[in-house]
């Protein structure tokens, strides 16, 4: 087993959690490979890169280089083999093929993925490749958000394990999450459950409006539909079929798709990748934004929603009375408060309900609100309950709305939701 890392490879580096996540290796003085299919994607890499660190001195630990002329050399020279490939099963072993005809038997190998099944993709590789693979699930983008979930799969060394976990947290002052080898792993199976219900309620409530109900006064740095412009429409729908065919919980119709997110792709309407197409948003050259009529597929004009009881929440925000803001919340009996309130009862349940399922049970919320809150950059489960007024409120609160209450929320400890700098994620705009 290796006892250093001294040489990295990133393979699909033109991608952004690769090219990111390279970066940051890059600037601990370890020699990176950008290795893509071809070479400009990954010198584009690069450029990213290096926009990250605002510094140009990463590149003299960055060689770029294409799969088909530099491949072999790297692998057999790196010690760390990070595969930031496309997030499909088969062609991520077909690059595995690949990795285990040159690399060293004690090179580690990693995935980024967090939705495909780690038991799945090492399938057929040798002894070594199994005994060295694990995933190692970056957020994007690397350089802000600071989690790292890292899992294991029946074969993998133990010492393989503890080393990488020392590495990312000490080496690239990452958060580091252990998690259970489960589809979605703990950051992507409670957001995406969120981000497909909160697309699904769109259809009737409209764009616009679900970002402006859900959005950075209810914890959350980014509204959902915005982020998902950022992740990409293509690859939320990648995300959310593979949650629906890789799990099976009482929340699991909810890994549904709505049907135009099909027709938003087959449209090319992918998000901030695809500008001129737009996504939920798009941006006019005046510099004014449209929002996706998910009936049509058309761009509509801004409404400018406005509700009382959320200004003065948001007001109350601005202030720093963030209790008092979500007592305005609870107590405004609205339509609109509605769909807040079973938005975050939503949060709430199927977060607690994954302890012992995705994360250890002994350790309670603590792993989930690490991951939502380095990962997503949303206000933790237990600091929304804490928000809420207590675990009994919160537990009063969710039965009255008709959801199962977790019994991980029962017996939790009311110490456990005092979480301070609520002002990091309720915030006023």
């Amino acid at each position: 087993m290796i006892d250093n890392i001294r040489s990295v490879i990133i393979l699909g580096s033109s991608g952004t959690v690769g090219s990111l996540t390279g970066g940051l290796i890059a600037q601990k003085d370890i020699k990176v490979y950008f290795l893509s299919r071809v070479l400009e994607r990954a010198k584009s890499g690069l450029e990213r890169a290096i926009a990250q660190a605002r510094s140009e001195v990463i590149s003299r630990n960055i060689v770029c280089g294409d799969y088909e002329h530099l491949l072999e050399k790297a692998l057999e020279e790196a010690d760390w083999i990070v595969e930031c490939v496309s997030e499909n099963l088969a062609i991520k072993q077909r690059m595995y093929e690949k990795i285990d005809q040159y690399k060293r038997s004690d090179a580690i190998v990693s995935s980024t993925t967090s939705s495909l099944p780690l038991t799945e993709l090492p399938r057929g590789r040798s002894e070594s490749f199994k005994r060295n693979f694990l995933s190692t699930h970056f957020y994007n983008p690397p350089g802000r958000m600071l989690a790292c979930e890292i899992a294991t799969q029946a074969a993998t060394d133990p010492e393989v394990f503890d080393f990488m976990k020392d590495f990312l947290g000490h080496e690239l002052r990452r958060v580091v999450i252990p998690v259970k080898n489960i589809a979605g792993f703990a950051g992507n199976r409670i957001a995406f459950l969120l981000f497909n219900q909160i697309t699904a309620l769109a259809e009737e409530h409209g764009v616009e409006m679900m970002d402006y109900l859900i959005g950075p006064y209810t914890g959350r740095l980014m509204p959902p539909l915005a982020t998902l412009d950022l992740v990409g429409v293509d690859i939320h729908k990648a995300i959310i079929e593979n949650l629906y065919e890789n799990t099976n919980d009482e929340m699991h119709e909810s890994f549904i798709l709505p049907d135009y997110i099909n027709k938003m792709i087959d449209n090319g309407s992918l998000g901030n990748k695809a500008l001129t197409k737009g996504g939920f948003y798009k941006k006019l050259e005046s510099g004014k934004r449209i929002f996706l009529d998910p009936a049509t597929c058309d761009y509509v004009p801004a409404i400018e929603p406005h509700v009382a009881s959320v200004e003065k929440a948001k007001q109350q925000i601005h202030m720093g009375m963030y209790r008092e803001a979500f007592e305005t919340i609870k107590t405004a009996h609205r339509k609109e408060v509605d769909i807040v309130m079973d938005i975050l009862c939503t949060y709430i349940a199927y977060s607690y309900a994954r302890i012992g399922e995705v994360t250890e049970s002994e350790l309670g919320i603590e792993e989930i609100d690490k991951v939502m809150s380095f990962g997503f950059n949303w206000a933790a489960p237990s600091l929304i309950v804490n928000m809420l007024g207590g675990k009994e409120y919160a537990i009063e609160l969710m039965e009255e709305r008709g959801f199962a209450v977790p019994d991980s929320l029962k017996s939790a400890s009311e110490s456990a939701h005092q979480i301070p700098n609520a002002g990091k994620y309720f915030v006023a705009r």
